[in-house]
């Protein structure tokens, strides 16, 4: 624009640039907005992982992802003999949504040395107080009175189909012998959004024995 005519409009060079920068804003925006790119435009499958720049999505981007717990029993160890099923450890976990949690608890003890006879330990998994596999305990069987095996470790892994929400899951156990001394256990539970559900057991291994008394 030449003085001339910047006189005749009235406009000063600064009232001039703001007006030429304003029309640039106004049209780059409707450029923009015209050429806005949502989910209903891309079509199904053409996105792929090459196109998302590594480490740019996290967790909180993402609603199916596996997640993962645990907890070490803070049960104090010592003569078990309770005849109904009592947690050995629980924790409570939370899914963003409908999916299956593959739950671990893994339990040591011994026969209860100041104890007359053999200690007989059964134990299982709970979820939200419900026995998962009824009628399919497990046993921490022990060796004879003269054996030096007296301790045995054991575990047991269920998958179950669970709601989106909170979850409780326990290690549970009952004596059925002439009593037990637990050392404690663990309990770890991972979240996945598609499965199946499946029981699998890992059978007890013996261990040295170690005083209890």
């Amino acid at each position: 624009m030449s003085d001339s005519s910047r006189r005749r409009t009235g406009l000063s060079p600064f009232a001039v640039a703001a007006v030429a920068v304003g029309m640039l804003a106004v049209g780059t925006g409707g450029a923009v907005a015209g050429g806005l790119i949502t989910g209903a435009k891309i079509k199904d499958g053409t996105v792929t992982g090459a196109d998302i720049r590594n480490n740019s999505l996290t967790a909180a981007d993402l609603l199916d992802e596996s997640r993962a717990w645990g907890k070490t029993s803070t049960t104090p160890k010592g003569p078990f003999t309770a005849t109904e099923w009592t947690p050995i450890v629980s924790r409570a976990v939370s899914v963003p949504r409908a999916g299956y949690l593959q739950v671990t608890g893994d339990l040591y003890a011994e026969d209860l040395a100041s104890g007359a006879g053999l200690g007989s330990l059964f134990y299982t998994i709970k979820v939200d107080g419900k026995i998962i596999n009824t009628g399919d305990y497990r046993r921490l069987q022990y060796g004879s009175e003269n054996s030096e095996n007296h301790g045995e470790n054991g575990s047991a892994t269920v998958t179950v189909k669970v709601a989106k929400g909170s979850h409780t899951i326990s290690l549970v156990a009952k004596e059925t012998g002439a009593g037990s001394y637990t050392y404690g256990g663990s309990i770890n539970a991972l979240y996945a959004p598609t499965g199946s559900a499946a029981v699998t057991y890992v059978l007890p291994r013996s261990t040295a024995r170690t005083a209890n008394r």
